[in-house]
């Protein structure tokens, strides 16, 4: 075996051997180039390629065009045998890339909006095309989980901690919802004040990288002079649905997830008025949902799948 020859053979990439087949199938190089959408100079530099690794003239020119030599007319079946097997792994990958290859999509979502975005990717028409989806509250082993594998993506605040991981800013939420029991004495005056509502117990359902540490409310409070009876903390949905239901308690919650909870008979939940919202938010920056995973080639999911589970997070935090 020549290993000098061999080498050069290597270092031949598919298109000069797709530029080959063509020219030894049509005759032309000009044919080359329209077929494959590119300009007649890289077809020359490419057919310059082919002769110096093969040292052979290849094609040869004739008044009905090029005609192979010898040696290109022994080529022509492996080369197109090369070619197809080419195809065969590029129709793969893009088979790959249109579909799921785990049964299961696994997503880590923090507690603020998993509710409705459980409805989302739960209607039918979008369960056709994802298939079925579990979703896992966030917390803090969710990127380990991720880079691990064992989770797929996470719908958070903040970008990823762990370098191995992605992460891009989905959007930033422009309006918040407030939570409590239906005969709550905060909806007795009609208009939502958040001095007025310092004066009731506040429960945080806490999102991992946004108010885990000060929620915004507790800032106001501190910076208004205000000392409100009793801050309390949760990490899951159903505790905070029972604090506001046993402790006479009041939340804020996203915009999104209040259309699941305001249909409970014994939850009210109102938009919080604007000019309340901006002296709740002040000089805050808006919490930026992001979408964490790991790099391209090892996720399980396709990018139609994930565009479908950007645009359902996309629509809810616009609400």
């Amino acid at each position: 075996m020549d290993i000098k020859a061999l080498k050069k053979i290597s270092e031949l990439d598919v298109f000069s051997l797709l530029v080959f087949k063509i020219i030894y199938e049509t005759g032309f190089a000009n044919l080359a180039a329209k077929e494959l959408g590119v300009s007649a100079p890289k077809i020359s530099r490419c057919l310059t390629a082919l002769r110096l690794t093969f040292d052979d003239e290849l094609f040869y020119r004739r008044q009905q065009g090029l005609k192979p030599t010898a040696l290109a007319e022994h080529l022509y079946q492996p080369i197109c045998e090369f070619c197809e097997s080419a195809s065969n792994i590029e129709r793969i990958v893009c088979a790959g890339n249109k579909t799921n290859s785990s049964k299961v999509l696994n997503i880590a979502v923090t507690p603020i909006i998993i509710n409705s975005l459980a409805l989302s990717l739960g209607r039918e028409e979008v369960m056709d095309k994802l298939g079925k989806v579990r979703l896992h509250l966030w917390n803090e082993y969710s990127e380990e989980k991720i880079h691990q594998g064992d989770i797929d993506l996470g719908i958070n605040f903040g970008g990823a901690c762990v370098t191995e991981l992605e992460s891009q800013v989905i959007g930033i939420s422009t309006s918040t919802s407030i939570a409590a029991r239906r005969n709550h004495p905060i909806w007795n005056s009609g208009y939502i004040d958040l001095e007025e509502i310092s004066n009731y117990p506040f429960l945080i359902l806490e999102g991992k990288g946004f108010n885990d540490k000060l929620d915004p409310f507790e800032i106001y409070c501190r910076q208004s002079g205000i000392e409100p009876p009793s801050i309390s903390r949760v990490t899951s949905v159903s505790e905070w649905f029972c604090h506001l239901l046993t402790m006479r308690s009041f939340s804020f919650m996203s915009t999104a997830e209040s259309k699941v909870l305001g249909s409970l008979d014994d939850i009210r939940v109102e938009k919080l008025p604007a000019f309340e919202r901006q002296k709740l938010v002040g000089k805050c920056l808006s919490p930026e949902y992001n979408i964490i995973e790991r790099s391209s080639p090892y996720r399980r999911y396709c990018e139609n799948s994930r565009e479908i589970i950007l645009d359902s997070v996309k629509y809810l935090i616009s609400l």
